[in-house]
C-alpha cells in the first residue's frame, strides 16, 4: 500500500515485495526519503518536474535492494547485510551528486538520504525464517494470530521508548545517504506458525495515539476485507485522513491456505484488543486524559510489542 501527500512528489519510494517461488525466498522493503536533510533539488524529470535528494535517494535505495535480492536468489551474492550495504553504496556512488543550494546546511544536510526497513525471509513447511535489516525510523513487524503486533526493529534515534517517539518525533541518528558513512542494523529469527510479516514507513505508525492503535488499524481493516486488494484499499482509506506524511507498507502472509483463513486466524486477536481499550481514546480537548490513557495502555501492551525487538545500542 502506497499513498503520497503530493502526488508525483512523495518522498516514499514505491514499496518493494519480491518472492521467488522455486525457493520460497522473499524480500519486503520500504524506503522513506528524508525530506528535511535532503530537501535540495537533485533531479529534473523529462517532463520538467524537479525532485529532491530525498525523493531520489529513496528510489535509488529501492533499486539497490531489489538488485541485491535478485543476486541472492541467483546464488551470485552473499545473503548478508554487509553485501546489501555494498550494493547500496555502489548504486549511490554511481548517482549524479550535483544538487542546488539548500536552506538545510551543516551537519543536518545529507546527499540522497533515505530510511529503509527490509525483511528478508524464507518460507518452508515448518515455518518462516526471517532477517530484518534497517536504517533510520522505518520499521519491520511480525503480526501473529496469538499475540498480535511485534516490532522487529528499533529506530535509529536517541529516544528508545516507542511511545515517546510518537510524542516527540526525535531526529534520526543514522540514514542511508551518498555523502557519509551509514550502518545497516540486522535482527533475525524464526516463526514456527502462520504469520504476517510487514515493513512500513512512519506515515503509517507515526500519527496514531499509541503503538497499539497501529495493530488495531491492521486488524480492523483485515476483518472487513474479502481479499488482499480490498485490505490494501481499506488500509489506505483508514490512514490517509490521519497521516501527515507519505505512507507505504509491504506485507506477506505466510502459512495460510487462503485469505479467508488469514482473516479468521486474527478474529480472536481483534476482539481482545478491542476489549483491552486500545481504541477508547479520550476527547482531544482533554490532553491530560489522553496522556494518562496513552501511558496506561502502553504499559499493558509494551511487553508483547517489544518481545522480538533488538536491544538498545550503546
Amino acid at each position: 500500500m502506497w499513498t503520497e501527500r503530493r502526488p508525483g512528489h512523495g518522498e516514499d519510494a514505491e514499496p518493494l515485495a519480491a518472492h521467488h517461488r522455486p525457493t520460497g525466498d522473499g524480500l519486503l522493503a520500504v524506503f522513506d526519503g528524508s525530506g528535511g536533510s535532503g530537501a535540495a533539488p537533485a533531479w529534473r524529470a523529462p517532463d520538467g518536474a524537479t525532485h529532491t535528494g530525498a525523493w531520489v535517494g529513496a528510489r535509488i535505495a529501492r533499486l539497490a535492494a531489489e538488485c541485491w535480492f535478485q543476486g541472492v536468489v541467483a546464488a551470485k551474492e552473499p545473503d548478508t547485510p554487509e553485501r546489501l550495504t555494498y550494493c547500496l553504496r555502489a548504486v549511490l556512488d554511481a548517482a549524479p551528486t550535483t544538487t542546488a543550494r539548500s536552506k538545510v546546511t551543516g551537519s543536518m544536510r545529507r546527499l540522497l538520504p533515505t530510511t529503509m526497513a527490509a525483511i528478508r525471509y524464507r518460507a518452508g513447511d515448518d515455518g518462516v525464517r526471517w532477517q530484518a535489516v534497517w536504517a533510520g525510523d522505518s520499521r519491520s513487524y511480525a503480526l501473529l494470530p496469538g499475540s498480535g503486533l511485534h516490532a522487529l526493529t528499533r529506530d535509529d534515534t536517541h529516544e528508545d521508548d516507542t511511545l515517546e517517539q510518537l510524542r516527540q518525533d526525535p531526529p534520526m541518528t543514522n540514514v542511508i545517504c551518498a555523502d557519509r558513512p551509514f550502518d545497516l542494523s540486522a535482527r533475525q529469527g524464526e516463526f514456527h506458525e502462520p504469520c504476517v510479516l510487514l515493513a512500513a514507513t512512519d506515515g503509517f505508525f507515526g500519527y496514531v495515539h499509541t503503538p497499539a492503535q497501529f495493530e488495531c488499524v491492521l486488524l480492523d481493516t483485515l476483518a472487513r476485507s474479502k481479499s488482499a486488494g480490498e485490505w490494501a484499499e481499506l488500509l489506505r482509506r483508514a490512514i490517509e485522513p490521519v497521516t501527515a506524511d507519505d505512507a507505504s507498507l509491504s506485507l506477506v502472509a505466510v502459512g495460510f491456505a487462503d485469505f479467508a483463513e488469514l482473516r479468521g486466524a486474527f478474529a480472536e486477536r481483534r476482539d481482545s484488543v478491542v476489549r483491552a481499550g486500545y481504541l477508547d481514546v479520550p476527547p482531544a480537548d482533554d490532553p491530560d486524559a489522553v496522556r494518562r490513557w496513552q501511558d496506561r495502555t502502553w504499559q499493558s501492551y509494551r511487553h508483547a510489542y517489544e518481545k522480538f525487538m533488538p536491544g538498545v545500542r550503546e
